[in-house]
């Protein structure tokens, strides 16, 4: 199974300490984080990557390199419109993949041997598994987080401005190729985000949800992410 890591942001949130270089390069604990993403992807049984490069994209893969130093293939498609919502890099990976992948954020870590379970679970023909983490309560930034409303093991709404919700996003997808084509039709009516195409999927009722049993994960947008996540791990 391949692994899609979407990393062509501009770490906006990062600034200045991401000023010259990719988010996805800025340093976790010494190591790059794309980097720790990618051994992480390889504990859990992955050896084959594609990333999605936008921002500063040449710098990233020059400093990711191919994979070989870490027993993986890494390979590349750029997005050249990058500074549209992420949906839009997960939809330039459609030539490169037709069959079920795992989804990956470039700025959130996890724990592998969670993601090692989740990518062996199993899924219809059309469905996606999104990770969800229902420990809402001991999440620290609950404002920026996307939240997810699960009913029965089905995810029936998300969205970072979800009123009633149980469970939050942790970044973490095993998707079907049948994703591509509901992320086409939305793209197509400028609705760009990832999670609209997700709620697409709900409404469909081919969404469905993985618990994380409290295993570790981190979405890092700003310094202090950093300093709280460097401080975990």
């Amino acid at each position: 199974m391949k692994a899609v890591i979407i990393a062509a942001g501009n770490g906006r949130r990062l600034r200045p300490f991401t000023e010259g270089i990719p988010k996805p390069l800025a340093p976790l604990g010494g190591v790059p984080l794309i980097e720790r993403i990618v051994l992480s992807g390889k504990e859990a049984g992955i050896k084959e990557f594609l990333v999605v490069l936008g921002y500063l994209g040449d710098k990233l893969k020059e400093g990711l390199g191919d994979g070989k130093k870490h027993g993986v293939r890494i390979d590349y498609v750029k997005n050249r419109e990058w500074e549209r919502a992420n949906g839009v890099s997960v939809y330039k990976a459609r030539k490169v993949l037709k069959e079920n992948f795992i989804l990956l954020m470039a700025d959130h870590i996890f724990n592998p041997q969670r993601l090692s379970a989740f990518k062996d679970s199993e899924i219809g023909a059309r469905e996606c598994t999104l990770c969800v983490d229902y420990n809402i309560d001991s999440f620290f930034d609950n404002d920026d987080a996307t939240k997810v409303l699960v009913e029965n093991g089905r995810i029936r709404f998300v969205g970072k401005d979800l009123k009633k919700y149980n469970a939050v996003d942790t970044g973490m997808f095993l998707c079907s190729p049948y994703i591509f084509e509901v992320l086409q039709e939305n793209i197509s009516k400028d609705r760009c985000s990832l999670s609209e195409s997700i709620q697409t999927l709900a409404d469909q009722d081919l969404m469905k949800a993985y618990d994380i049993k409290g295993s570790l994960w981190f979405d890092l947008d700003t310094k202090e992410d950093f300093e709280k996540a460097e401080s975990l791990i």
